[in-house]
């Protein structure tokens, strides 16, 4: 018996299996343009600060308006001097709680630190008193702190010592206890503590043990995640930051780093690089240029350097030359640009929604700042019509995109919003400050933005 064709067979299984398959979902894509990559976007936690407006003692409406007006995001407390001749008074804290405020009303975050004074500090039992008195302020006003480098002791509150009689590397317990405090004050929150010489971390964390800066030994293996994925014993590594007030300003950035035997400067600029991956890092220069090697802190290498760094903050005042120098070598703009994160979204994407179906969304974004983000911000698709408003929490986390990579986010099984035309945007908000436009996270795209990065319109389907 002469067999059927093949073919016509075949074809008939494919159309018996198409109409079997559901329809392919419709997507709505969008590719928003991204801004110029020398434009800056003030985003908060990063970028260039003030260091000049912000006097806590003396909070001042138009001093501190003038940090947003500079379009920046953080400021530097300059004037944060602790009396050493006595204790402090129930005035002197209402009056840094009213500066406090006015941070918090202005819109801006700070850098903290407190001190006594450039060339000298205060006895011990001062000091003690005043941690006694301040920490408390400090846990109170967290949600206004970018960074609170840990002071107190020697000069500037740079930890030299914890007298200020010479440059050394002393009172390893009287530091203990500084970090003991602070620590504690702000448990619960991701607000980190900078350190301004790397191995008086390794040494409190039991790593190592050094008596002096000519006697400290290789660093230890850097921290490897954000706190909130360390086992508790463990998290104190993902809350003690580095700050450099001497960054590029001479091999060693002037006794940041151990220099003897020579080969510690590099291990140990590597150790806090490495580290950098995961905490909030900046400072400022000290010097003109690298007075060891001037190239090394001009142009394309300030750049390289400060990839490799993962720079979050800079002081935009200081020092005046290196930062001339930058604008000479056609560089500021692009370190005021990609100082910190740097969120691009490359494409956005929403299925259709209608009542009782999954409704899906999916975001890639692309890093193009120094650093990742290292805070934890709530990324929520926001739907908006009229005055109503519906909101869908993604759970994305948005610290995954480390510079240089992007990274596909996908929510599925949202609940569909009522039937309708909505305008969708995604909102990113810093959990502390949720109400406030100024604290959330703006896309480095060309898109409206009022506190939600809007991306696009939608139809929602009747029931």
């Amino acid at each position: 018996m002469r067999k059927a064709p093949l073919i016509p067979v075949l074809a008939l299984a494919a159309a018996l299996l198409s109409a079997c398959t559901p329809a392919a979902e419709s997507w709505t894509v969008v590719s928003p343009a991204p801004l110029p990559p020398t434009q800056n976007v003030p985003n908060p936690g990063r970028g260039f600060y003030d260091g000049s407006s912000v006097d806590l003692w003396n909070p001042d409406e138009d001093a501190y308006a003038q940090v947003r007006a500079r379009g920046l995001t953080l400021a530097y407390a300059d004037a944060t001097w602790l009396p050493a001749d006595r204790a402090l008074t129930p005035d002197d804290l209402d009056r840094l709680q009213a500066g406090f405020d006015l941070v918090r009303e202005s819109g801006f975050k700070l850098i903290l630190r407190f001190r006594y004074s450039e060339n000298g500090d205060a006895d011990w039992d001062v000091i003690a008193a005043d941690l006694d008195l301040l920490a408390p302020l400090i846990a109170q006003n967290a949600d206004v702190i970018a960074v609170l480098q840990a002071g107190f002791l020697g000069r500037w509150g740079e930890w030299h010592c914890w007298q200020a009689t010479e440059v050394c590397h002393d009172g390893a317990d009287k530091k203990a206890y500084v970090l003991d405090k602070l620590l504690a004050a702000l448990a619960g929150t991701d607000v980190p503590v900078a350190v301004r010489y790397p191995p008086d971390k390794s040494r409190y964390l039991g790593d190592l043990w050094f008596d002096s800066y000519d006697g400290v030994p290789p660093p230890p293996s850097p921290v490897d995640g954000f706190a909130d994925e360390l086992d508790e014993g463990e998290r104190n590594r993902a809350r003690i930051a580095h700050h450099d007030d001497c960054f590029l300003s001479s091999a060693d950035d002037v006794g940041t780093y151990p220099n003897q035997p020579p080969e510690r400067v590099e291990e140990w600029r590597g150790f806090v690089y490495a580290e950098n991956e995961h905490l909030p890092y900046g400072g400022e220069s000290c010097a003109p240029a690298d007075v060891d090697d001037p190239a090394r802190s001009t142009g394309e290498n300030a750049l390289a350097e400060m990839e490799r760094a993962h720079v979050d903050y800079l002081n935009a005042d200081y020092h005046p030359e290196m930062l001339a120098g930058w604008v000479a070598d056609g560089v500021y703009d692009e370190i005021a640009a990609r100082l910190g994160y740097r969120l691009v979204v490359e494409e956005a994407a929403w299925t259709a929604p209608s009542a009782g179906a999954g409704w899906k969304f999916r975001l890639t974004v692309r890093n193009d700042g120094f650093a990742r983000l290292k805070r934890s911000y709530d990324v929520v698709l926001v739907l908006r019509r009229g005055d109503q408003t519906e909101e869908r929490p993604l759970g994305f986390d948005l610290r995954r995109v480390a510079p240089g990579e992007r990274v596909t986010f996908v929510a599925e099984g949202l609940t569909p919003p009522p039937a309708g035309a909505w305008r969708l945007g995604l909102a990113v908000r810093d959990p502390a400050l949720r109400d406030r436009a100024e604290y959330g996270i703006r896309f480095a795209n060309d898109l409206d933005y009022d506190g939600v990065n809007w991306l696009g319109e939608l139809e929602a389907a009747a029931p």
